[in-house]
């Protein structure tokens, strides 16, 4: 007899729905800092054992590097530039990750049994914008 495997893992979407379900139980909308929805953001992945982990983060100002400014785009959103030497233009950067974000909200979803584990969660009232780059206005 063979058996097979018949529960359904939760999907991207789903998994976030979990995520976003158990940040808004623990932080409602209204407790929220008024920097939080222009100096945050959120995504997740599956992690090496193939759970989903989403995060809320935020880029502090101290992660710019010599010769980055932090620019705001015509759309209302915010890019990383740099000013070629040579030219003095502005250059956007594509793509770079900083390794010294702040994870500010984790939480773990297991793809079987849905059950989502928080795994950081720190005191919003501790973090002042004036300390983070925005990211949206």
């Amino acid at each position: 007899m063979v058996m097979t495997n018949t529960m359904t893992e939760l999907a991207f979407d789903q998994a976030l729905e979990k995520f976003i379900d158990t940040f808004l139980a623990l932080h409602p909308k209204n407790t929220w800092p008024r920097w939080f929805k222009t100096h945050t953001t959120y995504g997740g992945k599956r992690d090496a054992n193939n759970q989903w982990i989403f995060a809320f983060t935020a880029i502090p100002k101290d992660a710019l590097s010599d010769g980055e400014i932090w620019k705001e785009t015509s759309n209302g959103t915010y890019a990383l530039v740099t000013i070629n030497k040579t030219t003095g233009e502005n250059e956007y950067v594509i793509s770079n990750t900083s390794d010294k974000s702040v994870t500010l909200f984790e939480a773990i979803i297991d793809p079987i049994t849905t059950e989502v584990s928080v795994i950081k969660d720190i005191d919003f009232d501790q973090i002042s914008s004036t300390q983070l780059l925005p990211i949206r206005k």
